[in-house]
């Protein structure tokens, strides 16, 4: 899926990363370790908008399209008097209002042949949403992560730990073929924590987790990549298998 070679990028006062190779597989869950400092998000970000970074080497995507991100912070939404259902609903209904859209037009449009384009792409795009079953969708990822009581309350009622995993579920349910999170651990109290691994063990895609949470560490990953002194260590197994490694 991606696939980096002699990878290298740092700042005038320090390289991050020196000539560094890895490779991120379809479907796999890869957590990125190390100290603080090392440049963990700065490798994230650049996987996730490579574009605006001028780095040396090769950083190749194989079959990637949409490539989803989570901060580490918790960004109150514009529109805090939505309903968590309704919030979770809202690709949903503008691709269905765009399809709806579309159709309207085609009555009365004289170019046919690209409304049909659109057309088409929108279903696709509906299709590899499963957005027909974005209803039943929501309410399993919710029921996962503990919050299917929360569905109808406004954002604005939600703790922290409640909206960060509310916007990961978003995140989820946009089915990207690659999906970053970046320390998604951080202020969750250990309910919300349970409820993240959760979300992570059932989630059927690729994933790049920066963490540090060792209860995470422990329960859900299968690849390792350790970031550390500008060069970046890359292990296949879980992180009890690395640790045993290392000995």
């Amino acid at each position: 899926m991606i696939y980096a070679e002699k990878l290298s990028f740092g700042f005038p006062q320090k390289e991050l990363f020196h000539e560094i190779n890895f490779t991120l597989e379809h479907d796999r869950h890869c957590v990125l370790i190390g100290s603080n400092g090392t440049g963990k998000t700065t490798l994230t970000d650049l996987i996730y908008q490579r574009d605006k970074y001028l780095y040396e080497g090769k950083l190749t995507y194989d079959d990637v399209g949409r490539i989803g991100y989570v901060s580490q912070f918790v960004t109150r939404e514009s529109n805090q008097e939505s309903t968590v259902f309704d919030y979770l609903s809202e690709d949903f209904i503008n691709l269905q209002h765009e399809i709806e859209d579309i159709c309207a037009q085609m009555g009365e449009s004289d170019d046919l042949d690209a409304l049909m384009d659109r057309y088409q792409s929108l279903l696709e795009e509906s299709d590899s949403l499963d957005a027909d079953n974005y209803e039943i969708n929501i309410h399993r990822q919710l029921k996962l992560a503990a919050l299917e009581e929360k569905s109808s309350l406004a954002l604005s009622k939600l703790s922290g730990g409640e909206l960060k995993l509310v916007q990961i579920i978003r995140q989820i349910l946009r089915r990207s073929d690659l999906l970053i999170m970046d320390e998604p651990d951080v202020f969750l109290d250990f309910e919300n924590l349970i409820a993240l691994r959760e979300l992570i063990n059932a989630y059927r895609g690729t994933l790049l987790v920066v963490t540090h949470n060792r209860y995470l560490l422990s329960h859900c990953f299968d690849k390792i990549w350790h970031l550390e002194n500008a060069d970046l260590q890359e292990f296949d197994g879980s992180f009890a298998q690395y640790n045993l490694s290392r000995l």
